[in-house]
């Protein structure tokens, strides 16, 4: 979620039912964005208590699961039936009378489905976060350009993945629920991501002793909602070492394009704040759809340089996507904020360290190593954590153990649920048994009445 906003305050843990508004007192961004998260987390759990942790409508009789999301496989084409399903509490809705695989719109530039051996078809629902960058309809004209609020939108994509017991003979969807809950949701979704905790140098201190209160060990100027975002995932000790980008600005500043080309980009509209211009050696990501909904790293590279002189504003950069990335899949620049000069490679995530790796203003990061006896921890592309840097404290606000020493937790998102369709033999020469269906269905509460 890179919306530009003081802090995600909403915590689960603390059950708080409702944010109660004051007469007279400030009200922030941040409290009606937290109303927001209670309700639905409030309405997540309801809906997991009454359908299950995943499941569609049954049918007008109850005696089997409708047609929501039904799997079928015809000349090697897979369809998705309309209907609606639930997985965690989220609703995934398909409108679409004749979708294909390959049509989803969540899912765009989708991999081939395995031509060989067995498959397990299922969904994959997170959220992802829209601004006008995006969805330029969310954008109030009649202001004449300024942003307004954006968007949390639910993406739903129907994937599949080769599975390993191919051998097993399976008849029944519940031998395959009972497959999906041992085996697959595990390898699809690994629980053992990395933590992390955010700590400030008490010894330090700025280069101005006018800077920040005595003792402060954050000695920035500004309050700041900092993110640090795994760019390149992996595990630790593999071929490709996991790294990590920050923002101090929780990511939030980005300029879509109307066009780029190599390292060639051209902004769609100019920068209206000062603060925001592109300078030669901004850090910046190349993003888009594509990126976006698969999961995978943008191009990271520096500004070079930025003309300015025409109608178009073109920024020159170090590095850039191969060939040409289409105006519809929405291209944009995301600004990261490295340290001018400073290369991706100064930001290895490195676990167990004896020193916080430095981000800037006293503030630093270490990444924890996994218990003893446990798994490995794997760095999934877009997993973050968000902090905020308060200048009168001189601090940054992160949950502390008893002793005040800093606690590592997990990230906060992106949070990835998932739920089984239907298992695919694609050595099975007849479509329909080829198809093992493992949907779960739940009766409509008012057919259970006469």
């Amino acid at each position: 979620m890179h919306a530009d906003v003081e802090r995600f305050s909403h915590d689960p843990a603390k059950r708080f039912l409702r944010v109660i508004q004051q007469q007279g007192r400030v009200a922030l961004a941040a409290d009606g964005n937290e109303q927001a998260a209670i309700l639905l987390d409030y309405l997540r759990e309801l809906a997991v208590d009454v359908i299950g942790d995943f499941g569609t409508p049954a049918n007008p009789a109850n005696t089997k699961p409708g047609e929501g999301f039904r799997i079928t496989r015809q000349e090697g084409r897979m369809g998705i039936a309309p209907g609606r399903f639930w997985v965690d509490g989220l609703p995934c809705t398909n409108d679409d009378e004749a979708l294909s695989y390959g049509a989803q719109a969540d899912y765009p530039e989708s991999p081939d489905l395995p031509e060989r051996g067995r498959f397990v078809v299922y969904l994959d629902v997170w959220e992802r976060h829209i601004s006008a960058a995006q969805d330029p309809s969310i954008r109030e004209v009649a202001l004449g350009g300024p942003d307004t609020c954006t968007r949390a939108h639910l993406v739903w994509q129907v994937k599949a993945a080769q599975v390993d017991e191919s051998n097993t003979a399976l008849t029944t969807s519940k031998q395959a629920v009972q497959l999906w809950h041992k085996n697959w949701h595990p390898r699809l979704d690994i629980p053992w991501r990395g933590r992390m905790a955010v700590e400030v140098d008490r010894d330090g201190g700025p280069p101005d002793p006018c800077q920040a209160p005595k003792g402060a060990g954050y000695f920035g100027r500004e309050n700041q909602l900092y993110r640090v975002e795994v760019h390149r995932g992996g595990a630790i000790g593999g071929a490709a070492p996991p790294t990590f980008k920050w923002s101090r600005d929780n990511g939030s500043v980005v300029y879509p394009l109307s066009a780029i080309e190599g390292t060639t980009a051209t902004l769609l509209d100019p920068p209206l704040d000062c603060t925001k211009q592109l300078v030669t050696g901004t850090l910046i990501e190349v993003v888009d759809d594509v990126t976006a909904l698969h999961a995978t790293p943008g191009v990271l590279a520096r500004v070079v340089d930025v003309e300015d002189d025409g109608d178009d504003v073109v920024v020159h950069l170090s590095a850039g996507p191969a060939g040409v990335i289409d105006a519809g899949l929405h291209p944009m620049l995301r600004r990261w904020d490295h340290p001018m000069g400073e290369g991706l490679d100064e930001y290895a995530v490195v676990e167990g360290g004896s020193d916080p790796i430095a981000l800037e203003d006293g503030i630093g990061v270490r990444f924890a190593a996994p218990d003893a006896g446990a798994p490995a921890h794997v760095y999934r592309t877009g997993d973050y954590w968000t902090f905020p840097a308060r200048a009168a404290l001189g601090d940054v606000v992160w949950p502390r153990a008893a002793d005040g020493s800093p606690e590592f937790v997990g990230p906060q998102g992106i949070d990835h649920h998932m739920a089984p369709l239907a298992v695919v033999n694609a050595d099975e020469a007849d479509d329909t048994a080829a198809v093992l269906d493992c949907r779960v269905g739940f009766p409509r509460l008012a057919t259970l009445f006469p």
